[in-house]
């Protein structure tokens, strides 16, 4: 689920849940596992990506700033296992996950 993260329109975009806002929405169903793919590195680099492209005219010069700018700051996102015990981390999250199952397992036989 994007939380921190810019607009995207493929092929929607219509929501951002906070974690606790989607686990409203699990109604019966068991979390098995929730926590963040990617964490506030990840959102300050790709606003910063998508920043510049807004000064970009066309669609060319978009996809090559998205390029030369997707290599350079790729390794950056590895700051992101620095803090991924920070507490307040969450605060800019950029996509959280919940596994979900529904009903319990059968017992073995």
């Amino acid at each position: 689920m994007p939380f921190c993260h810019p607009y995207h329109a493929y092929p929607s975009d219509f929501r951002r849940y906070t974690p606790e806002g989607l686990r409203q929405l699990t109604g019966n169903l068991e979390v098995v596992a929730h926590g963040w793919r990617t964490g506030p590195t990840a959102t300050l680099l790709v606003t910063l990506l998508e920043y510049a492209k807004l000064w970009m005219p066309g669609k060319l010069p978009r996809a090559a700033v998205h390029l030369a700018l997707g290599w350079l700051l790729f390794p950056f996102r590895y700051l992101d296992a620095l803090l991924v015990n920070n507490p307040r981390a969450h605060i800019l999250g950029n996509h959280h996950y919940l596994w979900l199952r529904k009903g319990a397992l059968p017992p073995k036989q």
